[in-house]
């Protein structure tokens, strides 16, 4: 489905050019490659999330799961809901919604790697449940008294991270108005941030502060791993099960050669060659390989700030600018 839910949406709302339905075909995150390649964390959180959210539906107990200080807090102590209401969503286009953010955003576990992209949503969840506490109670004088169940806060941290760490690779322009690939990304970001108002909006502004937060290194956050007996039984029982085999390039389609043989868009081109870097683990396919640019250096320089600039690009050459090839020898690095 490349591309699909977005050029549809671009369609029905108003008219359009080749050119701008292959903006939507080729942008990050309907162009790169499918499945869960290095991705395993973000493969088993959808299925706990789409397992759950189905079940709930099936049985009828998805009024079980949202947030509310009266009477489910406060009286009834129904603390579980704290802790239930990150796994559950109640509607069926919340879960596609958030099941396609939350996919597309496995680019973020594939720069972190499974084990710290596991701990920043550890943390992240623990964040904004603490957040979540804190908007209800002082929510409740301007009538903010239900938060809705779902996976809003880790969503919307790791949404964070997307915005901080993936870089720009073009832009493009809708009736003189500039946009960059990251807008597809966060449209379907609004679209979950309207679907249950006025609390899906408190919950999301919940996962950003807790994004920021992480990226603050506050109290530790991004220093913080899984004790080892615990990453031990992970690479033991769960990283086999739910880890992916590469999945197989497909060929461009014969409109997708059209339009390509139709345009010199080098902005586009770049972002095909980079989006093969990370899909292939070397250099671009049919290329050689390219010095690593400012952009990369600078990713790599803010995510290890005590890097200096000759070490963050002995690491990117090592990796053949594959980011995540390279943030993985800094990691092992004495």
């Amino acid at each position: 489905m490349k591309g699909t839910i977005i050029c549809v949406f671009v369609i029905l709302t108003r008219p359009v050019d080749a050119k701008l339905l292959y903006l939507c075909a080729s942008s990050p995150i309907c162009s790169i490659e499918v499945g869960f390649y290095n991705a395993p964390t973000t493969k088993a959180l959808l299925l706990v999330i789409g397992g759950l959210s189905l079940l709930s539906s099936v049985f009828q107990i998805k009024a079980d799961f949202h947030l509310q200080l009266v009477p489910h807090l406060t009286t009834h102590h129904q603390f579980w809901r704290l802790i239930s209401s990150h796994f559950v969503f109640s509607t069926s286009a919340e879960v596609l919604f958030g099941g396609l953010i939350i996919y597309h955003l496995r680019i973020i576990e594939r720069l972190f790697g499974p084990g710290k992209y596991a701990a920043f949503l550890f943390v992240s969840a623990i964040l904004c449940t603490f957040l979540n506490i804190a908007v209800l109670v002082s929510g409740s004088a301007l009538g903010l008294n239900v938060l809705p169940a779902g996976p809003y806060g880790i969503i919307f941290a790791s949404m964070y991270q997307f915005y901080t760490l993936v870089p720009v690779m073009y832009e493009f322009k809708v009736f003189g108005i500039a946009f960059t690939d990251k807008i597809f990304m966060y449209v379907l970001g609004v679209q979950l941030i309207i679907s249950h108002l006025p609390g899906s909006i408190a919950s999301s502004t919940c996962g950003l502060l807790a994004g920021a937060i992480y990226r603050s290194d506050f109290a530790g956050s991004r220093r913080w791993r899984f004790p080892t007996p615990i990453v031990q039984l992970a690479n033991k029982f769960l990283i086999p099960m739910f880890s992916s085999s590469p999945a197989i390039r497909s060929t461009a389609t014969a409109f997708e050669n059209r339009v390509h043989s139709r345009t010199s868009d080098r902005p586009a081109q770049a972002m095909r060659e980079y989006l093969d870097v990370l899909s292939t683990g070397g250099a671009p396919q049919g290329g050689t390989p390219r010095p690593p640019s400012d952009e990369q250096i600078a990713t790599l320089q803010a995510m290890f700030p005590n890097t200096t600039q000759d070490q963050a690009v002995e690491a990117l050459n090592s990796a053949n600018n594959n980011m995540d090839g390279a943030v993985q020898l800094l990691l092992d690095r004495p």
